[in-house]
């Protein structure tokens, strides 16, 4: 699989389409899938040519893919781009903060620049 699991192949010729209502989403790693809960993912972070996904419970999954092929996969009424390398879950936003550094709160007392 070349790019973020959008689809899973039954036989030669049935298809199950990407459907938003999956509750999971597959990541492509160095090793292989990793199937996440959405609802699990609080944000996401562009590092170069990879994007670190970070997980409720502080784990962390590095994907092999740049952040837009990330956001394509997740539901964009729910995940937001506020910053050309962070990508966030609204359902784990806490707060805006607009001072001279404006940034966001996620629920894991993490501080987001927003730009």
């Amino acid at each position: 699989m070349n790019d973020i699991l959008t689809s899973v192949t039954l036989d030669s010729a049935n298809m199950i389409p990407y459907v938003e209502e999956y509750p999971s989403v597959a990541l492509t790693t160095s090793t292989g899938l990793v199937f996440v809960k959405k609802a699990d993912i609080l944000y996401c972070l562009a590092e170069n040519s990879y994007t670190n996904v970070y997980l409720k419970g502080g784990r962390k999954v590095t994907v092999s893919k740049h952040l837009k092929k990330v956001e394509q996969a997740l539901p964009s009424n729910t995940f937001v781009r506020i910053h050309d390398s962070h990508l966030i879950n609204l359902q784990h936003l806490v707060r805006y903060v607009n001072d001279n550094h404006s940034c966001v709160l996620m629920t894991n007392g993490e501080e987001l620049s927003v730009s």
